[in-house]
């Protein structure tokens, strides 16, 4: 299995990536990589438009076509890895400052409900409009009359009932926490005291600027944005740290340590892998077909039966395992406060 990654932020010269890329295949060569798997990753690479982000490129041995990965706003060292499992860390962390979320602006008649659904998704956008605007059909008739506000305010009320009734399906469907909202203040009342009790204790709801309409508030609202899904995903790492402390111990729901991490990946007990993105780790271990078959000692797996046995970087056989057992990855900043010792650890399902 080759692993690529590489940076396209335009370099001060064409030269500079060409060298870079020739580097590249330098290195996979050295590690035993098929020569005509580096002359595809090579013109893979060189295809790629230059511009902010990288893009990550995955080709097994045997296989005709490659998986590419285009990964926008990514600046990631450029990395070559032949080894017996991808190397997948750098682009768990890049799709971990992606969560999905939904982008809602709301007026009296309605609301554009825009569904992100993370990573290299593509965002949608679907228009609710209410049937009924009493706010223009009353106002001929005496707005000042009381009746016709109560008819006004039940119709902005309906229309933002049917526009939480919606956005609640996109965010289950979407599997988003992050509820971003816009626009008129009074419709955001009546559409946030609509949301389902359970849509309410699920999501982070926080507001932007500007509303449905083209105007001058649109660029400075996508920082907003990015700015605010970036620290929801920093909220959650402080979360997933906080357990980990708390889990420490002997009765605690958490493990750290390369060891004690494998054993918990081989009893099926892990929830959520920390793991750190460190380029300097060297550290190996072992695993066989099954996706509770890893250790730290070869001996123990062929005890067990398995085989073949296959030794990969540590990081990348905790990831499998992980992934294959239906647990979660988060990954740290090497040195991470806080982090699990020797840059793994896991919050178990059971002690």
């Amino acid at each position: 299995m080759t692993s690529v990654y590489f940076n396209l932020t335009t370099p001060p010269g064409e030269e500079d990536a060409a060298l870079r890329r020739e580097l590249t295949a330098k290195r996979l060569r050295a590690q035993g990589a098929d020569e005509a798997v580096v002359d595809e990753l090579d013109r893979l690479i060189a295809r790629a438009e230059p511009g902010s982000g990288a893009v990550a490129v995955f080709a097994v041995d045997g296989e005709p076509e490659p998986t590419v990965v285009e990964m926008p706003g990514a600046r990631p060292r450029d990395l070559a890895v032949h080894a017996p499992l991808p190397c997948l860390v750098p682009l768990l962390a890049w799709l971990q400052e992606r969560p999905p979320y939904v982008l809602t602006l709301v007026d009296r008649k309605g609301a554009d409900i825009e569904t992100y659904r993370g990573g290299t998704a593509t965002a949608t956008t679907r228009t609710i409009d209410g049937p009924d605007d009493e706010i223009v059909r009353n106002a001929p008739g005496g707005w000042s009359q009381m009746r016709h506000q109560h008819r006004a305010e039940d119709s902005w009320e309906h229309n933002a009932t049917m526009v939480a009734h919606a956005l609640a399906d996109d965010l289950a469907d979407s599997g988003a926490r992050v509820l971003l909202l816009g626009g008129d203040v009074r419709a955001m009342q009546y559409l946030t005291k609509h949301l389902p009790e359970g849509v309410r204790q699920e999501v982070t709801v926080g507001h932007v600027s500007g509303g449905r309409g083209r105007d001058g508030a649109w660029q400075h609202r996508k920082q907003q944005v990015r700015e605010q899904v970036s620290e929801w995903a920093d909220e959650e790492t402080r979360k997933l740290l906080k357990r980990l402390d708390e889990g420490r111990g002997p009765s605690g729901l958490a493990v750290e340590g390369a060891v004690q991490t494998l054993r918990a990946l081989a009893r099926g007990q892990v929830g959520t892998l920390l793991v750190a993105d460190d380029p300097a780790d060297r550290r190996t271990a072992w695993f066989g077909p099954a996706p509770t078959q890893v250790s730290d000692r070869r001996t123990s797996l062929v005890a067990s039966g398995a085989t073949p046995v296959v030794r990969g970087p540590l990081a990348d056989v905790a990831v499998r395992a992980a992934l294959l057992t239906g647990a979660e990855v988060h990954v740290l900043e090497p040195g991470t406060p806080g982090g699990p010792s020797q840059g793994l650890g896991a919050l178990c399902r059971y002690a």
